[in-house]
């Protein structure tokens, strides 16, 4: 091998990413002139990546089944979500036939292709059969001789299983890295598992029943997250009651203020939104994700939005010390001007809250707005991805609480339990932890506009997120240009009116 090919296949192996591979060259190869020979260089490649190995070149069946359930979970990533969400919105866009419907359908037929190499009966027979044979599948361009030898046969490998092979790598890459990067991000995304299995929406929080839960995870990264997400209910809905006469639910600061509200979203990140927020980003990494909650507050009147924000203060919800300040956006009021009224409710709940009744001229009214608006809504250009075609305050906190185990065995205490309503009685340890909360505000009208129609549906936003994931995972086998996604907007448009 001359120094100048050398040279290439260095800054190749270590710059740049993954995703962004069509092909594997290890070096670890380079050596092996068979099957038998490819796949004791295989077993190395897994021990550098995190698998326990024996003497180098034999495989423990334990990590040999770990790694298959890394393999399972592409496959359903891959099937039960991403294939049948991009599918059916391709469908949808393909209808409106726009100047991008031979792109949209091409788009679908490389999806077909790609599940038809997935779904293949001799190529899953290989891949089942022992994960090491994903990396000799997905090195096989480079080093055509890795199947020589496999069951008395020299199998030469078909272009679509080496790169279909390569896509398993990334994607399992993916999945992995949420459970390396961060312990504390794998916890919710056990927890992710844990729910949908057991039926319950991760979309659906707030209503479920934090009280009295139905079910408990076994697992202690997914008690660690249950705990740390039901703490935050039970301190919200110490707030919240629902009012008979006025039929909504109705926020109180504790000190006669109260706030009238049309309804409460709450929702987990699963863990298939984690895998493909990690997917479109260069180089995300797992503890970038600080969104992993979710609660939207509809409000009945947009003017109530700082109202909200005050109360939440007072309750302990939002701190200075707990809020990203860069996070923090407004995109419900165009001007000084349309925070006005707003402005005025919060003077004079204020007011109410020391004993008074003074009610602001529009001079001081106007001076404030106008501080609260550049306030407000410096980082709207920072944030696009939150504020761009959106209407509402939003901002991530990471909410403080603690975490008790009993001192006897260790066990974690579980909001809703016999246990833990006896926490005060019992010996016990306690940490300190925290949950990244994303907190936003909006209005019914606002909502209804902003969120459910057009490009800035949640279901159009991620499409164009998957696009970015499938752009790199499935490189050469599916292309959907930027140039085209201007066009993808406007269809969106159409396609949620």
């Amino acid at each position: 091998m001359n120094n100048n090919t050398s040279s290439q296949e260095i800054h190749h192996e270590i710059f740049g990413s993954i995703l962004d591979r069509t092909e594997m060259t290890p070096f670890l190869l380079l050596p092996a002139g068979d099957y038998e020979s490819s796949l004791k260089q295989a077993t190395k490649m897994m021990g550098n990546r995190g698998f326990d190995t024996l003497g180098y070149d034999e495989l423990q069946e334990s990590e040999r089944v770990r790694a298959q359930k890394y393999i399972e979970q592409v496959y359903k990533y891959f099937f039960n979500w991403m294939f049948p969400f991009f599918g059916n919105q391709l469908q949808g866009l393909t209808a409106l036939n726009s100047c991008n419907t031979g792109l949209y359908r091409r788009c679908l037929q490389a999806i077909r292709e790609i599940g038809s190499v997935l779904k293949n009966a001799e190529f899953w027979q290989i891949v089942a059969e022992d994960p090491r044979h994903l990396f000799l599948l997905a090195s096989s361009k480079k080093y055509p001789y890795v199947f020589y030898g496999y069951k008395g046969r020299n199998v030469e490998v078909p272009v679509e299983w080496q790169q279909t092979a390569c896509s398993i790598l990334k994607m399992g890459h993916l999945i992995k890295s949420v459970e390396e990067d961060s312990q504390d991000i794998d916890d919710y995304a056990q927890l992710g598992f844990f729910l949908e299995m057991q039926g319950q929406s991760l979309d659906d929080l707030y209503r479920y029943d934090w009280e009295h839960p139905r079910h408990l995870p076994e697992s202690e990264s997914a008690q660690r997250a249950f705990v740390k997400i039901s703490t935050f209910f039970h301190k919200l809905k110490e707030s919240i009651r629902f009012d008979t006469k006025k039929g909504c639910l109705v926020f109180n600061s504790g000190d006669g203020v109260e706030v009238d509200i049309a309804e409460i979203k709450a929702r987990v990140k699963s863990p298939e939104s984690m895998f493909t927020k990690l997917g479109k980003d260069v180089e995300g990494e797992a503890y970038d994700i600080r969104d992993i909650l979710a609660i939207t507050f509809i409000l009945k009147s947009r003017d109530d939005t700082l109202k909200l924000v005050h109360a939440l203060q007072k309750r302990g919800v939002i701190l200075q010390e707990n809020t990203a300040s860069h996070s923090i956006t407004q995109t419900l009021f165009n001007n000084p001007e349309s925070m006005m009224e707003a402005v005025r409710r919060l003077m004079i709940s204020l007011s109410q809250s020391e004993g008074s009744n003074k009610t602001p001229g529009e001079e001081e009214l106007f001076a404030n707005a106008e501080k609260f608006y550049e306030a407000l809504s410096v980082n709207a250009a920072k944030n696009r991805h939150s504020s761009l075609g959106h209407k509402k305050f939003q901002c991530k906190i990471n909410f403080s609480l603690p975490i008790h185990r009993m001192a006897a065995t260790n066990t974690i205490m579980i909001p809703g339990t016999a246990v833990y309503a006896k926490r005060d009685r019992i010996s016990k340890k306690t940490q300190q932890h925290t949950l990244g909360v994303e907190l936003r505000i909006s209005d019914e009208q606002s909502w209804r506009m902003s969120e459910q129609k057009g490009d800035s549906h949640h279901g159009a936003y991620k499409f164009r997120q998957l696009v970015a994931v499938m752009n790199r995972i499935f490189k050469n086998n599916f292309r959907f240009p930027e140039e085209s996604i201007a066009q993808l907007r406007k269809d969106q448009v159409s396609l949620f009116p």
